[in-house]
């Protein structure tokens, strides 16, 4: 059965698995008739729907933003530093809650 790929038609020489010509003789590399590049007649294209060119924007936006907010972590810690730093417990114990419910209702 001959395969027509990429409009080349099979060869008239047939190799075996372990690269030799049917007849025993070692095969001989040929290379396949080279097509010419020309331009292709119908240009590709690709068109992205509202909701993924809104998550590209969004994507942008987020890697243009700094890992780190500087300024936080400095008022941070200047506030150690100087021990005007508070922690709320209660603020902290119900964030800590916040997180546990809404880990719950993920399961």
């Amino acid at each position: 059965m001959a395969i027509d790929i990429n409009n080349v038609p099979p060869s008239s020489t047939q190799v075996s698995e372990l690269g030799t010509q049917r007849g025993g003789n070692p095969a001989q590399t040929e290379k396949a008739p080279e097509k010419p590049s020309t331009p292709s007649q119908a240009a590709d294209q690709v068109s992205l729907t509202p909701a993924a060119q809104q998550l590209r924007h969004l994507e942008k936006q987020i890697a243009d933003q700094p890992v780190v907010d500087t300024q936080k972590v400095s008022a941070v810690k200047e506030a150690l530093a100087n021990g005007s730093f508070e922690i709320d417990p209660t603020r902290i114990a119900g964030k800590m809650m916040s997180l546990e419910r809404a880990l719950g209702d993920m399961s």
